[in-house]
């Protein structure tokens, strides 16, 4: 994937005025590569996404599974699961809708319990599967910044419908709308 994302890169570069450039501010931007599409209907997607804060975020899954190459920085995956704490816990699982926003609440049985820790490093590739839920945070004593290469196979019959799960039915994570970048953030974002 390295060889792949420095071509990218350098297509990108070429034409920065024209690339397709979104921010949730303050967290991190995406940067849209394009996509390659196939005789069956699906299509790659490739993007790069620069962490300006990997603090911890919110426990989610993703729509489609991805393979995510790290460029520069490095942070910690958590993978999640719901267990049965024979006590009657319960979950709190939000919809996910486009732009980072979020649908009501509903209570699902089950605690949520951290089953795996994935460190992800420059030249680390990491798979992330659509139903494996999820979250990321800096490694201690390191810098919150990271860059990453995403690439992503969107195919309809392999789609998971977006959730966020917590504990509460409050969720306190920064939930800043994603939106395009301002041309001052996209100068910001290469300098």
């Amino acid at each position: 994937m390295e060889e792949q994302s420095i071509k990218f890169l350098e297509k990108l570069l070429k034409n920065w005025s024209n690339v397709e450039v979104r921010t949730v501010p303050k967290v991190m931007y995406q940067v849209l590569c394009g996509k390659n599409d196939t005789d069956t209907g699906e299509n790659s997607e490739y993007r790069f996404h620069w962490f300006m804060d990997c603090s911890e975020t919110y426990i989610h899954n993703h729509q489609f599974s991805f393979q995510t190459y790290c460029l520069d920085g490095e942070y910690e995956e958590k993978v999640w699961e719901l267990k049965d704490d024979h006590n009657g816990g319960s979950t709190y699982k939000f919809p996910r809708i486009s732009g980072n926003k979020f649908g009501q609440p509903v209570r699902i049985p089950g605690v949520l319990s951290c089953v795996k820790t994935n460190h992800h490093f420059s030249g680390n590739t990491l798979h992330v599967d659509r139903t494996q839920y999820h979250s990321i945070s800096p490694k201690p004593q390191t810098n919150t910044e990271a860059l990453t290469f995403v690439a992503r196979r969107r195919c309809s019959t392999a789609k998971e419908m977006g959730y966020v799960l917590n504990s509460s039915d409050i969720i306190e994570a920064p939930t800043e709308e994603i939106r395009v970048a301002t041309f001052e953030e996209r100068l910001e974002g290469v300098g």
